[in-house]
């Protein structure tokens, strides 16, 4: 039954030209692999898709005229049992196809080993290259080509940055973030990272405002506290005023209070992350400190773990197809200093900077109060739209907001 299915979801070409690699004839049975054979004779002669009711004349007269009598009556058979089929759906279909494709590299390999059994010059390459192949052929199946449409690939790539920056030097200069996308910032401490964050993700017009669901996980102060600072942020209320007047607070956050989560997470690892990930499928994760994360394994130095900690969460953007905020820290040497690179991060000899899309360091010179209110953002790696610079914007710290 599964073959005649199998067969029904070849004859549309789409279908055909995508998953082709996975089957062979052989994979089919008598009969069956005969008429697989025709319908792939057919796909590279025609553009269009094959209808049931042609297969009995493409086999019968175009591909194999001469036939017996015996065999045409046997095929009519054959084909009107493929119309009573009911087609698969395509996610079905994929386990059906891979379930044939293994049983048939299982009866190739289990041939090629009885006859070394039976006393043929041992070829173990054989058996490598055949499980080569099938590995291919699913990893095709699996990761079709992208289009060559260039309609499409321009729609494709709005979507990859659908989430717009709300600090406008950001947005003109970089645009945004988008699904798989790994964004790090990083700053010396008190300078302004999670405020940065909080102003991107709660401020007017930011990702929260935009739609995007969005979860952050905290391990550098309480979330709660945290929390506050988006309230803040979005509202325009300093703490003092939310806790005067709660009402209007509480009226204000609502439009987006249901976008915006936050978490506490001191004891997660980045398993528990990607879990999440996988269950609740947010638009945009922020992880504020990527750096203090947990992962699985002991490593005898501390790079190797960082490395593994990017490269993983890294693979969680591309892999649950969310955009990634991650904080870290800045090393002494940016110290005071407006200009920063990210070979300046905390640990940055890590490949921490290789895993990352975009890199933004937040440099401050804090030696009168009006410099302590102005940050440069260094954009020292950008592979969204390859845009370099450092733009400068101000903080209030109040509401932890980044203005213009």
């Amino acid at each position: 039954m599964i073959e005649k299915q199998m067969i029904r979801l070849m004859l549309n070409k789409k279908f055909y030209t995508q998953h082709k690699g996975m089957l062979s004839p052989t994979i089919f049975a008598g009969d069956i692999s005969s008429l697989y054979e025709t319908i792939q004779k057919a796909h590279e002669k025609y553009e269009e898709d094959i209808k049931v009711d042609e297969l009995y004349s493409l086999h019968t007269a175009i591909f194999n005229p001469a036939l017996t009598r015996a065999a045409k009556e046997k095929f009519s058979e054959l084909v009107e049992d493929i119309k009573e089929v009911q087609e698969p759906s395509k996610e079905i279909a994929k386990d059906i196809m891979r379930i044939l494709s293994d049983r048939d590299l299982a009866q190739r390999i289990a041939v090629e080993s009885t006859e070394i059994f039976n006393g043929k010059d041992a070829n173990f390459n054989e058996i490598v290259s055949m499980i080569e192949k099938h590995k291919q052929n699913v990893s095709e199946e699996k990761n079709p080509a992208v289009t060559s449409n260039v309609n499409e690939v321009i729609d494709l790539l709005n979507v990859t940055t659908k989430w717009k920056f709300n600090i406008p030097i950001l947005k003109e200069n970089i645009g945004g973030v988008g699904g798989g996308n790994l964004m790090i910032a990083f700053a010396r401490p008190e300078t302004g990272k999670t405020a940065f964050w909080v102003s991107l993700c709660a401020g007017p017009n930011g990702f929260a405002e935009q739609g995007a669901k969005i979860h952050a996980f905290i391990n550098e102060e309480p979330a709660i506290r945290t929390q506050m600072r988006a309230i803040s942020c979005y509202t325009g209320m300093t703490r003092e005023e939310i806790m005067q007047e709660v009402d209007i607070a509480q009226k204000s956050w609502s439009e987006i209070k249901d976008n915006l989560h936050m978490f506490d997470t001191v004891d997660w690892s980045i398993e528990d992350v990607d879990a999440h990930c996988e269950k609740h499928k947010p638009d945009i994760i922020v992880i504020d400190q990527l750096d203090k994360i947990n992962v699985t394994g002991t490593y005898a130095r501390t790079d190797e773990k960082l490395r593994q900690i990017y490269t993983s969460v890294r693979e969680i953007a591309k892999r649950r197809n969310c955009a990634v905020i991650a904080i870290s820290q800045a090393s002494a040497d940016a110290h005071n200093r407006n200009s920063i690179s990210f070979d300046q991060m905390e640990n940055s000899k890590t490949g921490k900077a290789a895993e990352a899309d975009l890199i933004i360091g937040i440099g401050r010179n804090s030696n009168s109060d009006l410099e302590n209110k102005i940050r440069t953002l260094c954009i020292s790696k950008n592979k969204i739209n390859g845009y370099h610079g450092e733009p400068v914007c101000t903080i209030r710290r109040s509401i932890s907001r980044y203005e213009v």
